[in-house]
């Protein structure tokens, strides 16, 4: 295909067909109906969200609702105008998440900053077109006594009737993401598109009543959101979303909740195989949100359980996914299959990259009724730019779409240079230079200009209990015996920490700048 906004023939692929395969999206049932069949199905009613501190069962949620519904009457709340949700990863954030959904709430979904605003120097966000601000600050829910007590509803000061969010159908959720502008951008799509997009991840994952979520990724975000969270409520789950990103508060949780599916990031992966000495089995492992080495998917499944890669995007939802019937080999080299209703394809760069036979290679655009319906930009005002649902929408990645219909992300396409007149996809040496002894993580990027093009460095992060610590010559010189000369980092920085976003996602843009200094 030419261009990302063209039509195409080709359907969501499913394993095991060289051809393509049409599948239906799913229809989910709306928020209304999710919240009330789990606070009334027997089974169902008794199950719960917890942080190890708060407990809310289903069953509670209709009265704790009802409450909100006071509070936000008394703050002046009325439908129309979206409210921003600064959400904690706590039971009382989940139980506002709840709510909104329950009460069809347009939202806009943001990550409660609270004192790290004041370490990162990251500004609160609370865009103008707000009415409301509900915020759930992970310090209040700690010190509360019962959940309710950490939820906070507030009438917003800077709240303009702006034109752009006029005449929207809803309810809707939005979530920030990141633009090549700078410019504060929120993606809009409709809560029911994000349920059924949800549905797609029970299905594919086989997810019951019967299984028990750890949830450590950020509710707030796309994955923590769309993958994990809302998926476990449309299966009837209880959920665990208290343990967060430190990996032995996460040992404690697992013990007293007992969970047998978890949603973690790489960097979570890695930290289970370096703390934990004994077996754990789960159901099944998924992980997202950043890549995830080889060798750590190697080493993690037999000890843990299947580990299983999802694909996807604030703009998309979940796009694809691994199964725990997959092959253990398709598992670990690939990110599974086009979820329900997903149509993948790729578009070709003009570069060349290794295919095998029947495989196409290139950048990946995506297609499906249940993604975003389109950016609200602020650029001294906000603005709409709507895109359909037949339009394929580029996620900015190179990618193989395998003969056997699986998808393999290469890398970012934005994360690649020419070298020599060769492409040299960032992903590709990343690889190489983690294969180091001593190196836990390493970010490759441009900076400055060399005779072969781009000036490549590689900021690393060490292994502190590396014996000897890896040197920066060390760690170049090994990259010789792995990549062509020309993707060999022209640099090597050692450093004892990698700067993230609120996300968990490493912040590029900051490894920039230090590569620069």
């Amino acid at each position: 295909m030419s261009s990302a906004s063209e039509p195409c023939s080709a359907a969501t692929f499913r394993p095991g067909h060289g051809g393509r395969v049409s599948r239906p999206p799913l229809l989910a049932p709306d928020g209304p109906a999710l919240l009330a069949r789990l606070a009334g199905e027997p089974g169902l009613r008794d199950h719960a969200v917890t942080d190890g501190l708060h407990t809310v069962s289903y069953a509670e949620t209709t009265a704790l609702f009802a409450e909100l519904d006071h509070r936000f009457a008394k703050a002046g709340g009325a439908p129309g105008h979206p409210l921003a949700l600064e959400c904690s990863q706590s039971t009382a954030g989940a139980l506002a998440l709840l709510w909104v959904l329950a009460r069809r709430r347009d939202v806009v979904l943001l990550p409660d900053l609270g004192e790290a605003s004041k370490e990162t120097g990251i500004p609160r966000f609370i865009p103008s077109f707000c009415a409301h601000v509900v915020t759930v600050a992970a310090a209040r829910a700690r010190a509360a006594a019962a959940p309710m007590e950490a939820i906070e509803i507030a009438v917003h000061d800077g709240f303009v009737a702006e034109p752009a969010t006029a005449g929207f159908a809803g309810p809707d959720l939005y979530l920030r993401t990141s633009g090549s502008t700078g410019l504060p951008k929120l993606t809009r799509m409709s809560h029911q598109k994000w349920l059924n997009n949800a549905l797609a991840c029970v299905e594919r994952w086989g997810l019951t009543a019967d299984d028990r979520l750890s949830v450590p990724v950020p509710i707030f975000h796309s994955y923590g959101f769309g993958a994990a969270f809302l998926p476990g409520l449309l299966a009837g789950t209880s959920m665990d979303v208290g343990s967060g990103g430190n990996v032995l508060r996460y040992l404690e949780r697992e013990e007293a909740f007992d969970p047998n599916v978890a949603f973690l990031t790489p960097a979570l992966c890695d930290m289970f195989l370096t703390v934990r000495k004994t077996l754990r089995p789960y159901r099944l492992v998924v992980t997202a949100g950043d890549k995830i080495k080889r060798e750590t998917m190697a080493g993690f499944e037999p000890r843990f359980g299947p580990l299983l890669n999802l694909y996807g995007s604030a703009e998309m939802g979940a796009v694809s996914a691994a199964s725990p019937t997959d092959p253990a080999e398709q598992r670990l080299a690939t990110a599974g299959y086009p979820l329900a209703g997903i149509e993948l394809e790729v578009e070709e760069t003009g570069d060349a990259l290794e295919t095998a036979a029947g495989e196409r290679a290139g950048r990946l655009v995506c297609r499906q009724q249940n993604g975003s319906a389109g950016y609200l930009i602020h650029d001294g005002a906000w603005r709409f730019e709507p895109r359909g649902d037949a339009e394929w929408f580029g996620t900015g990645d190179l990618a193989k779409i395998r003969a056997d219909g699986y998808v393999e992300i290469l890398g970012r396409s934005g994360l690649s240079v020419k070298r020599d007149g060769l492409l040299v996809v960032f992903a590709d040496v990343e690889m190489a230079v983690e294969k180091a002894p001593g190196i836990r993580r390493a970010v490759v990027v441009a900076a400055g200009e060399t005779r072969r093009g781009p000036r490549l460095v590689a900021v690393c992060l060490r292994d502190p209990e590396a014996e000897p610590p890896p040197t920066p010559d060390a760690i170049r010189r090994s990259c010789f015996d792995l990549l062509p000369r020309y993707a060999v980092p022209d640099e090597v920085k050692i450093v004892e920490a990698l700067p993230t976003l609120p996300s968990g996602k490493v912040d590029r843009r900051a490894i920039r700048d230090l590569a620069a200094t």
